[in-house]
């Protein structure tokens, strides 16, 4: 059984109330209308992606109306058949053609990003959005082609980049949640798994996951945990290994649901199994996971709410170019597994 925390479907009245504003002041601001300013339109556009709006991604300026647009969707080339981000291009597709645009993806392989190569079509591309591209020189190049850009997720030096663009990421305060909500229920030892220099999420998701234990006077989860570097994680036997040398925690936080189906192999690989009462908390959790029957809490956010907010901050983008730099997070859904 499961208990769900999930966020109330959002209107221009919650909108306000969290700013502080008029309705009249927010419905102008999402319409494109005049007689606001840029600022306060800005404030109100990044705290509708934040809330899930009911609107993003469909709504569309009236003061400068989008024709002949190409986006541009630049991934890796194995994000396709991936469980996590499959459903998420379906979802960009749909939202960019709703809005009468067309889209192009390429499909980027490690070798291509390592060595730079930018995609042709950018050139008459309207603007990019680009699916976890976690090599900072990359991004740059991207961004140095003059087009409006928006990227999921990214390396964690790419913040240096002083360029204007915008990064959507997961809000990680659903983790905190999730840790005190355990706590309450007797869980002291935890354990993180994943590599915090992986991306930006990673690295926040590892900051929250200590701040939580860190508020309940756990100080030395390392212990518990396994963040070696991606490339030695990839390595056969690799989690094997490192659960040998560590103390297993009672519940193990996963970065993401590939890291999760690789510490259970890696389990079983050597004989081992969380006791009855353990077991994980896992970002964007599969049904493959949640067969495993040791889930304990997810927390995640909808690919329709992702591709969203990735539209609304791009189209805003291309039609106001003097914006900077933003980096906006979405609220979570956090899944608790009821006590059995």
């Amino acid at each position: 059984m499961v208990a769900v925390i999930v966020a109330k479907k959002v209107n221009i009245a919650d909108i306000a109330n969290a700013l502080g504003l008029s309705r009249n002041t927010v419905s102008k601001a999402l319409n494109g209308s005049s007689g606001i300013t840029s600022e306060t339109r800005q404030r109100v556009l990044d705290q509708a992606v934040r809330m899930n709006y009911k609107m993003m991604g469909t709504q569309v300026s009236k003061a400068k109306a989008i024709e002949a647009t190409n986006i541009l969707l630049v991934c890796k080339d194995n994000q396709l058949v991936n469980a996590f981000f499959g459903p998420l291009i379906l979802q960009l597709q749909h939202i960019v053609r709703s809005k009468g645009a067309i889209i192009t993806m390429q499909y980027m392989s490690p070798e291509e990003i390592r060595d730079g190569v930018v995609p042709s079509q950018i050139h008459s591309a309207s603007g990019v959005i680009g699916l976890e591209i976690l090599d900072s020189d990359y991004i740059r190049s991207l961004i140095d082609c003059g087009k409006p850009c928006v990227f999921f997720d990214c390396a964690p030096d790419a913040e240096e980049i002083s360029e204007a663009y915008d990064v959507v990421l997961q809000d990680e305060r659903g983790l905190y949640v999730a840790i005190d909500l355990l706590f309450q229920r007797g869980y002291r030892r935890f354990g993180f798994v994943g590599d915090p220099g992986h991306c930006v999420g990673f690295r926040n998701r590892y900051e929250f996951f200590r701040l939580a234990l860190a508020d309940h006077g756990e100080f030395h989860p390392e212990q518990h945990s396994i963040l070696l570097p991606d490339d030695q994680m990839h390595q056969p036997g690799a989690y094997l290994k490192c659960l040998q040398s560590i103390e297993l925690p009672e519940v193990f936080v996963c970065a993401n649901d590939m890291i999760a189906c690789d510490l259970l192999k890696g389990m079983r690989e050597g004989n081992m199994e969380l006791s009855r009462e353990s077991g994980l908390v896992v970002f964007e959790t599969s049904h493959d996971i949640v067969e495993e029957g040791k889930l304990l809490a997810s927390v995640n956010v909808g690919r329709k709410q992702i591709a969203s907010g990735l539209c609304m901050l791009l189209f805003d983008r291309m039609q106001n170019s003097a914006v900077g730099k933003r980096v906006v997070k979405l609220e979570s859904v956090i899944d608790v597994c009821s006590p059995a």
